[in-house]
């Protein structure tokens, strides 16, 4: 019988292309090589993982801020100061790849965007951010833009790239460490995290020249910046002398009314789009009517295309109005943005709830009481954990703490006179088992308040405020995560916290009859709680940036879980003692019941969330805020009017704020409307009308007063002795005594411990009597140190080839050839904020330093301490504006 033929061999041959998986069904025979590319470098991983993050989180506020601008931005076209490489000239058609390929060929990565109010500098930025995070996903070795408000940057107590290190680990906590080190760090380090800068015009005049002077300062050559301002801001700004050195500047030009009619007719829906087109045309046959000039800025026409993006609006109405001036069409349609936002809207199927109907006339009244909150904290980012600072909710803070006093302290005493009614047994002790009751709370609220604290240290919290925490019910993952910020110092402060408690239970246990309750306390209160609380409040372990939304149900998730699995630990621990002192179930359930609602109010009552609930209803009864303010918040942000930075919101635009800041200032100036006061006069009545009595301003401020005060020279000051000698020599020699203040946080804590327990148990007169005692004892312990301590001795000779200082048993000298810049700054002792300004000078490199104790951090080393203002004498200022010259960086006012 003939022998089979073979099958024919078939062979999969791939080459030249990258697969993730290849599946081969049958038989193999022969090798198999597989060649696995080279494990990616730690920094490059870092890197891609942050551009990815990045890109998520823009692409998705791009979207939420215009569907239009994510699918084809408004042209918008840019002039740079000074041309920039011939390979890519840099956006001179608003193009942002051609902008980052510019950017990218720079010698120095440095670029400043200026621009009017509304011309779209933000925009800019973000788009160039989302092309250069795409370059960096492709692979191109391109820096990670992260844009970044200078809202929360202090260049006096933080440095710059610190600041940015702290940031990019606050809103993108899960980022992959490299080699122990924070990835930002080390991105910074490299040259390889772009920081995108804005809200440069948002801050307070006096602030802006030290903001560019220490990024210029702390930029290197291998460091990129982009910064976006407005024009008068950065013109003042430079004229004061500080500026990006060597950044190519672009200047935003006014939109051609061709570019923006034809945008408003293409991105219109169709059910208005026909009336857009009408509008259009008739704008174009008067180009120099107000509503044409208005037309030219990014910002107006966005608000034209909201306000009128759905019927019954109608863009017609553009030139139906009569409108004096520009002015005019610009409030029109900062007004009209708020009735087509708050709409009624379908239910979405990836909604849980409802969307909220609320009222445009409503929206926009909570909106400006928002802005004015706002306004008057000089800030623009309206932080959630905040919003309990408004003067009329800190005023309510103390029936609040009567209000939950009560709450507890109620069901407590009713608890505590059931279970004394139910002891009927004739060797039952009721005055010390009411003793150890109260014991049982104040124990367990002061373990509970420093393993709380030990978590705080051990995560480097700032107080109060949240952080994004990962899924606590993921017990091996939230470990792994609480393990990541380990650091020496950090873990000495927390373990010593732990420790302190432990050794003397310890201590107290070795020397007991019975050790037994102290070991169930120690294991309980400061082993177990301690780790539960570690897995609660560990850091989280994603990589997607972070959201006020998250931000809250984390720290609402955290406080829940720390009442209903820390509190009730401490609980056990204090029942304990009641199980071996009184042998009873009942015994250990009324000592555990009331150690576990006092840790309880104590964990929700340090809690974020708690203060949010309470700023929230306090401020909702009085119809400031709706009673769902964060649902509202959320839509507002949906309908562009907020955008979302980090954990924070932020108005779309300053421009925004400021109209919802503003909008009645004729009104609250005078009281009068200017109407009215024109027809005061009586009609027919001959002659000039009479003078306006001036409005009297406000009264100054307490922080103005003191401003006042510290400018005084310091030639007419007690204690005080100047000697000049003409244009060679200043010598100013001064004695004042110093009080201790160090001990007002302990002593503090000490006092709101009493309150808080005594309000707990319903001891009122107690709380109020022992809270009012440790204030008047720390107050005491500053009078005495007043009065005990010596007066410290300062001296400064300044010439016109050195200045010497003396502080105390300090002293130094520094010729001026080896100082780079003189000017006022917190005095900062050990890493600390004094709370107290100080004439500072910065050394060159290589000079000499001065001791450490007078070193402020950042080259900065205090030579002069003055007061609680950034106020200088006058006589010290005109001395130091003399010797040191460009050098002396004066004050604002």
């Amino acid at each position: 019988m003939p022998e089979a033929p073979e099958p024919p061999s078939i062979r999969n041959v791939m080459s030249g292309g990258t697969a993730e998986y290849v599946i081969q069904i049958g038989q193999v025979h022969g090798d198999v090589t597989v060649h696995v590319p080279p494990p990616r470098d730690p920094v490059d991983r870092a890197a891609h993982a942050l551009a990815r993050a990045v890109r998520a989180q823009w692409s998705a506020e791009l979207r939420a801020q215009d569907a239009a601008a994510a699918d084809e931005p408004l042209p918008v076209r840019w002039h740079a100061d000074r041309p920039g490489p011939r390979a890519a000239a840099p956006g001179q058609d608003g193009s942002a790849s051609r902008l980052a390929d510019a950017l990218l060929a720079l010698e120095r990565r440095r670029l400043v965007v200026l621009g009017p109010p509304g011309s779209g500098k933000s925009t800019l930025a973000v788009l160039l951010t989302l092309d250069l995070t795409a370059r960096r996903a492709r692979g191109e070795p391109a820096p990670v833009p992260v844009p970044l408000t200078l809202e929360s940057f202090d260049p006096f107590r933080e440095d710059f790239h610190r600041w940015v290190v702290r940031r990019v680990t606050e809103e993108y906590p899960g980022l992959p460490a490299v080699e122990g080190d924070p990835p930002a760090r080390r991105l910074v380090r490299e040259g390889l995290l772009l920081p995108v800068l804005d809200g440069l015009d948002e801050l307070p005049e006096h602030r802006r020249a030290d903001v560019v002077r220490a990024v210029d300062a702390a930029l290197g050559p291998e460091h990129p910046v982009v910064l976006a301002s407005r024009t008068e801001a950065y013109a003042a700004v430079r004229a004061s002398g500080a500026e990006i050195t060597r950044a190519v500047t672009l200047h935003a030009q006014p939109v051609d009314l061709a570019d923006a009619t034809r945008y408003l007719v293409r991105s219109a829906r169709s059910p208005v789009r026909d009336r857009w087109a009408w509008t259009v045309a008739a704008l174009a046959a008067a180009p120099d009517g107000p509503v044409a000039r208005t037309l030219t800025s990014p910002l107006m026409i966005w608000l034209a295309r909201r306000a009128y993006e759905t019927p019954p609006a109608d863009p017609c109405d553009l030139l139906t109005r009569r409108f004096p001036d520009v002015a005019d069409v610009e409030h029109h349609l900062l007004d009209a943005v708020f009735a087509a936002t708050f709409t009624e809207r379908p239910q979405s199927l990836e909604r849980l709830h409802a969307p909220g109907r609320w009222h445009p006339d409503r929206a926009r009244h909570w909106l400006t009481a928002l802005a004015r909150h706002l306004d008057r904290r000089h800030t623009t980012e309206l932080a959630w954990w905040r919003l309990h600072r408004t003067p009329m909710v800190l005023a309510l803070f103390p029936l609040v703490l009567l209000v939950v006093g009560l709450a507890v302290s109620v069901p407590v005493d009713a608890f505590i006179a059931w279970y004394g009614d139910r002891r009927t047994d004739p060797g039952f002790d009721w005055g010390s088992t009411g003793l150890g009751l109260e014991s049982s709370l104040t124990l367990g609220l002061t373990l509970c308040f420093l393993m709380w604290r030990s978590t705080e240290f051990w995560f480097r919290s700032r107080m109060w405020q949240p952080r994004r925490r990962a899924n606590p019910f993921r017990i091996g993952a939230a470990l792994r995560s609480a393990r990541r910020p380990v650091a020496v110092r950090r873990g000495l402060a927390a373990a010593l916290v732990i420790v302190v408690p432990t050794a003397g239970l310890g201590l107290i246990a070795a020397g007991a009859n019975d050790s037994r309750p102290y070991v169930v306390m120690v294991v309980t209160g400061c082993v177990l709680a301690p780790l539960a609380m570690a897995v609660i409040a560990a850091p989280a372990d994603t990589e997607d940036a972070v959201t006020p939304g998250e931000l809250l149900r984390g720290e609402r998730r955290a406080a829940l879980l720390s009442a209903g699995v820390v509190a009730p630990l401490f609980g056990i621990g204090q029942g304990a003692f009641g199980w071996f002192a009184g042998g009873t179930v009942a015994d250990a359930l009324a000592w555990g019941a009331v150690a576990w609602v006092g840790a309880a109010a104590l964990l929700v009552l340090l809690s974020p969330w708690s203060r949010w609930l309470f700023a929230k209803a306090a401020l909702a009864t009085v119809g400031r805020v709706p009673w769902s303010l964060m649902e509202f918040l959320r839509d507002a942000h949906r309908g562009g009017l907020l955008r979302q930075s980090g954990g924070v919101y932020r108005f779309r635009h300053l421009r925004l704020q400021e109209h919802l800041t503003r909008a009645r200032a004729a009104v609250t100036t005078s009281g009068v409307p200017p109407q009215r006061a024109a027809r005061r006069r009586p009609h027919g009545a001959a002659g000039p009308a009479p003078a306006a009595r001036p409005f009297p301003g406000p009264p100054p401020s307490l922080r103005g007063t003191i401003w006042a005060a510290e400018r005084q020279p310091l030639a007419v000051r007690e204690h005080w002795a100047v000697l000049e000698d003409g244009p060679a020599a200043f010598h100013a020699i001064g004695r004042r005594r110093r009080a201790i203040v160090a001990h007002w946080p302990a002593f503090a804590f000490l006092g709101g411990l009493t309150l808080l327990r005594g309000a707990l148990s319903g001891s009122w007169a107690q709380a109020v009597g022992g809270g009012a005692a440790w204030l008047l004892l720390a107050l005491l312990v500053s009078c005495l140190s007043w009065l005990l301590k010596p007066p410290l001795r300062t001296e400064l000779h300044i010439t016109a080839d050195h200045l010497l200082f003396a502080i105390g048993r300090y002293n130094g000298w520094h010729a001026w050839h080896d100082v780079d810049a003189v000017e006022p700054r917190p005095v900062m002792r050990r890493g600390r904020d004094s709370k107290v300004y100080g004439v500072h000078v910065h050394l060159r490199p290589g000079a000499a330093p001065s001791h450490r104790a007078l070193h402020s951090g950042g080259g900065w080393y205090c030579v002069l301490p003055l007061s609680v203002v950034r106020a200088v004498p006058d006589d010290l200022a005109a001395a130091l504006a003399r010797f040191a010259g460009p050098r002396w960086r004066a004050p604002p006012g």
